[in-house]
């Protein structure tokens, strides 16, 4: 499985998907915890600000000044800044260089970035101003650095408590992507030998239970009755053509008697020579449907091997030359050397040969056949072309149909069936039979299908 296969696969995307959830669930839980005991801490600090400066307010000079300074050497939990201004706002005491710039309403206010003097940096921190009887106005400050703290405490152990889960996740899902791809890949290989036609291919299973081996195990089921009742069908049909090829062959025996027998002349003759044209058509006919059951049943695979294209190619031109020579057409070779593919080279040969009979079966005299082999982006492929009758658009699939004629061809000897067998063959080989428009005439492509 590539790179990009392994990102894009189900079990990683599931898998990340997981590790996403819980990072957020976890995040949430953190984040909430640190809100609860920061909103917790801070209304009790307000609440503990707003009675320090009511109890400051009321407090004579000498024992506030006295309190306050025991507050800033001693008392590390409550106050970090307090301050006593007179009615012009000149500072008297404290520790405060500047103005805190709040209202003087004895509430507690938040400052997000307090600076308290030239050489400390801005913190967050809570104030309160209050007026005295005398007209002096109380300041007093803390600082929220410990919630800040907490709160990179907090993420800290969050990275450190979701990163290892995540890792562990992706690998997991890694795990089960790489494990679940080398499945797939064997089920989509199987499903490809179904698809070239060897039903005899069933789909990899495993002995453990889940919801994948029990489709698999139906799908095989399926395929075990779709080959029984192929091979029933496939059974009736070469039945039938067996029984009968016996009884014509005992006509045509009777027929041919009676040929011999004829005086010459006679107008029975013609009668019975149209009658044995007709037998060897239907002879024809079965013997064609047994090889296309033959071919269809046997699959042939055991006899695959590397196979050359391109000198079966030459080797059906060398063959084909005499004919097309006596009805006057051109016969045209162009191959590319080593062009070639896995298959049985005897069923190759028949394929070609059907293709090449056919275009020299439908081009006049004068006209030009071509057979070619190369390859392309790695795929194999021959085209027999020829400038003929050609075949129309709306018959370009119907013609591989067993028994069907081009509406153009009724006039031509022939059963229907040789591109009914060359189809089959090259769905046996994996391979694509298709045909399209040479203007004039048509061309007949037989290339391999992308793996």
């Amino acid at each position: 499985m590539s790179p990009r296969d392994l990102v894009r696969s189900t079990p990683l995307k599931l898998a990340g998907a997981f590790a996403l959830a819980i990072f957020l669930l976890t995040g949430g839980v953190f984040a909430f915890v640190y809100e609860a005991a920061t909103q917790a801490w801070v209304s009790k600090l307000q609440a503990v600000f707003a009675d320090e400066a009511e109890k400051a307010a009321e407090s004579d000079d000498e024992r506030l000044r006295r309190a306050l300074s025991l507050r800033l050497t001693r008392d590390f939990r409550r106050l970090d800044f307090v301050a006593l201004y007179d009615r012009a706002g000149t500072l008297v005491f404290g520790n405060l260089e500047r103005w805190p710039g709040i209202p003087v309403d004895g509430r507690t206010h938040y400052l997000a970035r307090f600076q308290p003097s030239d050489a400390v940096a801005p913190e967050p921190t809570l104030m309160v101003a209050r007026v005295r009887p005398d007209g002096d106005i109380i300041v007093l400050g803390r600082s929220l650095e410990e919630v800040a703290m907490l709160g990179r405490i907090l993420a800290r152990a969050l990275s450190f408590a979701i990163l290892p889960l995540a890792a562990g996740a992706l690998a997991a899902g890694f795990f089960l992507a790489r494990r679940n791809g080398k499945r797939i890949r064997e089920i989509d290989h199987a499903i490809a030998d179904i698809m070239k036609g060897d039903l005899r291919a069933r789909l990899p299973s495993r002995s453990g239970i889940d919801e994948l081996d029990g489709v698999i195990a139906s799908v095989n089921e399926m395929l075990d009755e779709i080959e029984r009742l192929l091979g029933q069908l496939a059974a009736v049909g070469d039945n039938i053509a067996h029984d009968l090829r016996a009884p014509l062959v005992n006509v045509r025996a009777i027929l041919e008697q009676g040929l011999a027998a004829a005086p010459k002349g006679a107008p029975t003759r013609q009668s019975i020579q149209t009658a044995l044209r007709q037998i060897d058509r239907a002879m024809t006919a079965i013997a064609a449907l047994l090889r296309i059951s033959s071919i269809e049943r046997e699959r042939r695979h055991s006899a695959f091997a590397q196979i050359d294209l391109d000198a079966i190619c030459a080797e059906l031109h060398e063959f084909f030359l005499p004919l097309a020579r006596a009805k006057g057409v051109r016969l045209d070779l162009a191959v590319e050397p080593g062009v070639s593919i896995r298959g049985d080279p005897d069923l190759m040969r028949e394929a070609v040969a059907n293709l090449i009979d056919n275009a020299l079966k439908f081009t006049p005299r004068g006209g030009a056949v071509c057979v070619a082999a190369a390859a392309r982006d790695g795929l194999a492929r021959i085209e027999v072309s020829d400038n003929g009758r050609g075949v129309a658009a709306a018959e370009s699939r119907e013609i591989f149909r067993r028994f069907a004629r081009a509406a153009n061809g009724v006039d031509l000897p022939g059963a229907g069936l040789g591109l009914s067998i060359t189809e089959t063959i090259a769905r046996v080989h994996g391979m694509d039979l298709t045909v399209a428009d040479n203007a004039p005439g048509a061309r007949f492509t037989l290339a391999e299908r992308t793996p």
